[in-house]
């Protein structure tokens, strides 16, 4: 997909690039307490030649991240070793951090609010790779990193799909935490119990989907219905599937094809067999899954530690893994990463930098992913401590090695197009309307979308 370059300001970003209106509430200031002059210091009785030593100079970090996901949670475990071991790891500078935590949608209305408004409150942001990667890049919201990337923490380790999504223009605007893909997930003891093979075609998937509803106890399948952005995001995979795409190359929308109608009609058959909920993301689909509300999944591939965590899943043990079952044009990996980045306000660079340096050098990769990070370099693949919790990492592997960085195309507006055709899918599997009705509504919207951006000529 190429990108086109377009010209930028402050106040443009905002009505241009996010969903709605942005509320710019006034954050209050952290104000510095200036102290008075030193008072003079009595030396008589040192030696000749002794001098006091510096105090370690301080600094805070304020970090804003994405509410309860497996990778955040990891990312605030290993602060508190960093904040321990600051004075050491920064050379001299005593750091704390404090977190605050938010929904997708929040954090990118927050940090544009601060942008906006040059206030310059963060130190550390969540940046996701569908929803806010294009926007900030394209409009100087978060720093390129580049020149705090030194050869010995080496960024080249990270697998290729890890670098790729990360970077844009020969630019690299965040670090990832995370990176995640389309898979299946099935309960394996339920499908041995009644002799059922794994899906391979979506067509077999929704006839296994079919078979194993036993309503309303029991479903053969769960997945994402919330109108905000997740319905739209999980429906990408599906179309590419079908040999559809968003739009072509001169950005005009493309989604009354056969190939999108098809596709939006096999979402909505095996939507028949899934388990109830009008508002739900990839949190509400683990949940189905471990509580056994749900046989099988295609989604996500973060969520399988959570499957196998004895405090939160009741069927460790008894899930499978595999690719994704295919349409006509194959699997087509549902990519997307969550980063760190640093926002282009920060007064403190440096440290910020010496934080997500140190939390993905490779002397964490085993406590990373132990912690239910992502695997991201490429000795997670093949750590045998690593495998034995967590063997589909393998599996993992080979799909990502297959991974587009551009599933959501990593524009200005990527959020708002994808929203816009989840808004008009959830209203479809309301029973509102019918699907291509949706998708007829979706691709006008997408039109205007990217008119407006200045990405149709």
């Amino acid at each position: 997909m190429r990108d086109a370059a377009h010209g930028i300001t402050r106040r443009s970003l905002l009505k241009r690039g996010a969903i709605g209106a942005t509320v710019l509430a006034a954050a209050p200031l952290v104000a510095a307490c200036a102290s008075g002059p030193a008072a003079p210091t009595d030396t008589s009785a040192r030696g000749a030649g002794s001098a006091t030593p510096a105090p370690p100079k301080e600094a805070t970090l304020r970090a804003i991240g994405l509410q309860g996901h497996p990778s955040w949670l990891a990312t605030k475990e290993l602060a508190k070793q960093f904040q321990q071991d600051s004075l050491r790891i920064t050379g001299g500078t005593s750091v704390t951090i404090e977190f605050s935590e938010f929904g997708g949608p929040e954090i990118i209305q927050k940090i544009n609010a601060d942008f906006e408004a040059k206030r310059g409150e963060y130190d550390i942001t969540y940046i996701n790779s569908a929803q806010s990667f294009g926007q900030w890049s394209e409009g100087s919201v978060v720093t390129a990193l580049n020149s705090y990337m030194s050869s010995a923490w080496d960024f080249n380790d990270f697998i290729p799909i890890v670098r790729q999504i990360s970077e844009k223009n020969g630019k690299t605007y965040g670090i990832p935490i995370m990176i995640e893909n389309r898979m299946l997930v099935y309960r394996k003891d339920v499908f041995d119990a009644d002799g059922i093979a794994v899906p391979r075609t979506v067509d077999e998937m929704i006839a296994v989907a079919r078979r194993l509803t036993r309503t309303p106890e029991r479903y053969g399948f769960t997945a994402r219905t919330a109108a905000a952005s997740s319905m739209g995001f999980d429906f990408l995979g599906w179309l590419y599937s079908y040999g559809g795409r968003i739009f072509d190359e001169r950005y005009k929308a493309t989604l009354t094809t056969p190939e999108a109608f098809t596709a939006v009609g096999k979402v909505l058959e095996i939507m028949k067999f899934a388990a109830p909920g009008a508002n739900k993301s990839y949190g509400e689909i683990t949940k189905d899954l471990q509580n056994g509300t749900a046989m099988m999944a295609n989604d996500v591939s973060i969520i399988t530690p959570l499957l196998e965590d004895a405090r939160v899943s009741k069927f460790i043990g008894k899930f499978g893994y595999d690719v994704a079952p295919a349409g006509p044009k194959g699997p087509r990996p549902m990519v997307s990463g969550h980063m760190l980045g640093i926002p282009e306000l920060s007064r403190n660079k440096e440290t910020a930098w010496k934080f997500i340096e140190w939390i993905t050098a490779k002397e964490r990769s085993k406590d990373w992913v132990l912690l239910g990070g992502a695997p991201l370099r490429e000795g997670h693949f093949t750590n045998p401590e690593i495998l034995a919790k967590y063997p589909q990492y393998t599996l993992i592997r080979k799909i990502l090695g297959e991974a587009n960085p551009d599933y959501v195309p990593r524009i200005r507006p990527s959020l708002e197009v994808y929203a816009s055709i989840s808004r008009e899918l959830s209203a479809a599997h309301a029973g509102q309307k019918s699907g291509e009705d949706a998708l007829r509504a979706a691709n006008t919207q997408v039109d205007e979308i990217l008119k407006r951006g200045g990405y149709q000529k």
